[in-house]
């Protein structure tokens, strides 16, 4: 690995857990597209997991047993590792020119859908108006095994099944903190079974490993810096802040 790219992997690192601890959005999705400007795409996405790993550790920590009813995460996790054998197999398949543009084509996709998306929420508020009540789906074992399924196959291909995995316990209705202990939960052990998947085909070898777990303690001060914004900083800046900065690197990527 040279210089410039444990840079890069440190910086991305760091920025990742103050994102996902300040504004719970888009840590996974920020984190590709980084690691992709100075890493071949589907090196980027191998290393990922373990990033991510170490600051979900820090999340279950502060969140310890306040998630939700455990046959709900049981069900969402084991399908969600069929998910991620699922979608392994299309890692290899797809040519890496075309896997970049893919992660940048998502990242354009999501950070100007949640743009649009708060930009007219934030109008409404401005003019009083409803926001308009969200999606009915139904929170059956069915539906948790399927959003679980898709949660994998998008967790290893792009590290967004948190954004797909959020939709059901939104759904649930749940209490703040149980919501965000119930996905980082799952979010743990999907990347715990991530590292064993990379690491068999092939895109995540033990001096990656070494490097992230030398650069471990950096990444849980950043969580904490990450806890310490949200509660001084507005988070609808913050997240604005993050959603721009995905586009214009999501656009970059697609472009390359």
């Amino acid at each position: 690995m040279e210089y410039h790219q444990i840079f890069v992997l440190g910086l991305a690192a760091c920025t990742s857990a103050v994102i996902k601890n300040g504004t719970g959005v888009g840590a996974g999705i920020f984190l590709l597209p980084v690691l992709a400007l100075a890493f071949p795409p589907k090196v980027a996405l191998g290393l990922g997991a373990p990033v991510m790993l170490a600051s979900d550790f820090m999340g279950l920590r502060n969140y310890w047993r306040e998630w939700c009813d455990g046959r709900d995460i049981l069900r969402m996790i084991l399908a969600g590792a069929l998910g991620i054998a699922s979608g392994a197999c299309l890692i290899h398949v797809l040519p890496a020119h075309v896997f970049k543009v893919g992660i940048g084509l998502y990242a354009v996709g999501f950070a100007a859908y949640q743009l649009g998306k708060d930009g007219l929420n934030a109008l409404r508020r401005r003019r009083g108006t409803a926001t308009p009540p969200g999606m009915h789906i139904s929170t059956g074992m069915a539906t948790a095994l399927g959003i679980g399924y898709l949660g994998g196959v998008a967790t290893v291909l792009a590290h967004a099944g948190g954004v797909v995995w959020s939709i059901f316990f939104m759904a649930r209705k749940l209490e703040k903190r149980c919501f965000v202990a119930s996905l980082i939960l799952i979010l743990t052990l999907s990347d715990m079974i991530k590292i064993v998947t990379y690491w068999q085909i092939g895109i995540l070898d033990f001096p990656a490993i070494l490097v992230i777990l030398v650069m471990s303690p950096v990444i849980i001060l950043s969580s904490n810096l990450g806890n310490w914004l949200n509660k001084r900083i507005s988070p609808v800046r913050f997240r604005a802040v993050v959603l721009a900065f995905i586009l214009v690197l999501g656009v970059k990527l697609a472009a390359s």
